[in-house]
């Protein structure tokens, strides 16, 4: 499929890496251009807090001349009263891409409430379709959390005259956006946007557009270039690490001083002429935090590869460290791009490994274990 066009909600998503036959793909590529008389495509996504979306994609063409507009009503009226191709198709592909979402995901997703429209806007010029449907499960929902990242698990490309669009109308708020959105309804605050922008032409990494909603006041920051999301999700988990070392080291303190060990250490005795013993090291209550817990995300991967050879397969970083998978794909991309780990795909897999631990191209990347 050419990377110039985009035109439908299949163009966003279907890549290489989807379930599909190469016979379905082969025939979305001609059906799925942008249609000659439009210029610019939106793909608007709304999003909501139980993790549908609705997705509506607007084309628009410039109308110069009475005759122009002329023309786009009628082609407007025929759209809006039939069932043409242009259409057809959009719901077909809508249809096959949540089914491939939900063998991609592993979360049931549905296509429904079809709507279209056409017409000429007043007052602009132009004449705009629209096609919409509503995404059931597009997002993950936990922790009062809602993050669009795994249906981009391939990355994803915006073709010049395209922008995607992230919005809502919820009680939360943009908590995350990355990369830096292009335009925010709000510029100086992330937080207090209905929308963020991207414009094309520009190619996403894996997992990226990565979109967040949360409660409000839950972390956003005034100028959201500030820092991405894997930096703020790393500082989240080294400030409750701190809080839980504090929490235990204050246990063990009071622990201590109750049972007297703390007298034995000023050189008191304890209260009988006696002198207060200690409890065995390993027997003591509040035991610390362990040393994993006091490590940030990308020390912890350093650590798992270490420990297993240099190397991992993605799906087992995601096990061992119960993590989300698009958390584990963000950090990672982000470790990538600083060169601290190499990513090769192998079949339907990632090989993480350390720099200097790649393994031979050629070969079964572990051959040797």
């Amino acid at each position: 499929m050419s990377r110039a066009v985009v035109a439908t909600l299949a163009a966003v998503l279907v890549v290489a890496s989807l379930a599909a036959s190469p016979a379905v793909a082969a025939s979305s590529a001609d059906r799925l251009q942008t249609p000659d008389r439009f210029d610019t495509t939106t793909f608007r996504v709304m999003l909501y807090e139980n993790g549908s979306a609705t997705w509506t994609i607007e084309h628009y063409q410039p109308l110069e001349t009475v005759n122009e507009t002329e023309q786009f009503r009628a082609y407007a009226e025929n759209f809006e009263d039939n069932e043409t191709a242009l259409y057809r198709n959009f719901v077909d592909d809508a249809e096959a891409l949540t089914r491939t979402g939900t063998n991609k995901t592993g979360r049931q997703m549905d296509a429904r409430n079809f709507e279209r429209s056409a017409g000429v806007e007043p007052g602009q010029e132009r004449g705009s379709v629209r096609m919409s449907f509503l995404w059931t499960n597009f997002s993950q929902v936990y922790d009062r959390r809602v993050v669009i990242s795994d249906v981009f698990d391939d990355g994803f490309y915006l073709g010049d005259g395209q922008r995607m669009v992230f919005e809502h109308e919820t009680s939360m708020e943009f908590t995350a956006a990355e990369p830096a959105p292009d335009s925010l309804s709000s510029p100086d605050s992330l937080a207090e946007s209905r929308s963020v922008t991207y414009a094309g032409e520009q190619s996403f990494s894996d997992s990226r557009p990565y979109v967040e909603l949360g409660p409000p006041d839950s972390g956003a920051t005034a100028t959201p270039n500030a820092t991405t999301a894997a930096t703020a999700a790393g500082e989240s988990m080294w400030q409750l690490a701190l809080v839980l070392a504090v929490v235990a080291l204050g246990a063990v303190a009071a622990a201590a001083w109750r049972s007297g060990a703390a007298a034995a250490v000023l050189g008191d005795d304890d209260g009988d002429g006696g002198t207060a013993t200690a409890p065995p090291a390993d027997t003591a209550p509040g035991t610390a935090v362990e040393e994993t817990e006091l490590l940030d995300d990308d020390d912890r991967i350093v650590k798992l590869l270490e420990e297993n050879g240099g190397r991992m397969k993605q799906v087992d970083i995601v096990e061992t460290t119960e993590w989300s998978k698009s958390k584990v794909s963000m950090l990672l991309s982000d470790m990538e791009e600083d060169g601290d780990i190499s990513k090769l795909r192998v079949g339907r897999e990632n090989i993480i490994s350390l720099a200097g631990e790649e393994p031979d191209a050629a070969g079964s990347p572990f051959d040797e274990e």
